[in-house]
């Protein structure tokens, strides 16, 4: 019956046994078809417990797309299962868990150590990030947490959390402060208010700043996008006013940085072009 109903585009296969209806499903955001995804998974198997990056959605602190392609279940060494098709196993020695929308998952500081201590530097601190912008618990919490739960890779989860500040604004920002400071770029200021020249009681934000050794400000902006395809987000209602209001907040940033460049997600994303623009523009390097 179902392989009919996808022969007639009724239905569409959304995860390993998984149907939803296209025209319901392709209206929603991608987080929120993984949450819907994962919900149905814990109710075919209620005794799973979901951890690392399935967890990370579920609390709401992992908004990377490139993460929401598999489920992640905590097992233990006894358990003797293998990863297959979409489902991939994490070997917890604790299996405590909390319920989180209808699912069981696991508590909140393990499943960010767990997350930080597997992941690449820019995927991890996307993720601190997101647990401090979002005021889900301290940095000091974290710390004693990453301290003392048991778990290889600690080093990498310190490391991490030492350059985690809650500032960024977004998971791409969080990304792309991760790919500086993994590069060996010195850390930059965040979300910097830049004065407005016309107006003391204004100020204009920048996302990334640095004040080298001879004086000089660089600035440099992540591309963002959205605000010119979300009308949401449109200056007065419209386009053409959101361009120019762009403009001119740049023109009034050039007044005061020294250096001003933006970079895309993807330049992020694949490095080396963010590292190519950063070495341009004389970005200074730690030591």
């Amino acid at each position: 019956m179902i392989q009919r109903r996808r022969a007639a585009q009724e239905l569409i296969r959304v995860f390993s046994n998984l149907h939803a209806r296209p025209t319901h499903w392709n209206t929603l955001p991608r987080h929120e078809q993984y949450r819907r995804i994962i919900r149905s998974l814990a109710a075919q198997h209620p005794n799973w417990i979901f951890c690392g990056m399935t967890a990370a959605a579920l609390y709401g602190v992992n908004t990377s797309q490139r993460y929401m392609d598999t489920a992640l279940i905590a097992t233990s060494r006894s358990s003797h299962v293998r990863d297959y098709s979409n489902i991939r196993h994490l070997y917890l020695r604790d299996h405590t868990y909390v319920i989180v929308d209808g699912v069981r998952v696991t508590p909140l500081d393990r499943t960010i150590f767990d997350c930080v201590r597997h992941l690449s530097l820019p995927d991890g601190l996307a993720v601190l990030e997101a647990t401090l912008r979002e005021q889900l618990c301290t940095k000091t919490d974290l710390m004693e947490s990453f301290t003392t739960l048991p778990g290889k890779k600690r080093t990498a989860a310190l490391r991490a959390l030492t350059h985690a500040t809650g500032r960024t604004e977004n998971g791409g920002e969080a990304f792309a402060y991760g790919v500086m400071v993994e590069a060996g770029y010195t850390p930059p200021d965040l979300q910097v208010e830049i004065p407005h020249p016309d107006n003391p009681m204004r100020v204009d934000r920048v996302d990334f700043a640095w004040r080298t050794n001879d004086g000089r400000l660089i600035v440099a902006e992540l591309d963002g996008r959205v605000k010119y395809k979300d009308s949401a987000m449109y200056v007065n209602g419209n386009l053409p006013d959101t361009v120019i209001a762009e403009k001119e907040r740049e023109e009034r940033i050039q007044l005061t940085a020294d250096t001003l460049f933006r970079f895309s997600f993807v330049e992020a994303l694949q490095r080396e072009p963010l590292i190519r623009k950063m070495n341009r523009y004389g970005v200074p390097r730690d030591g």
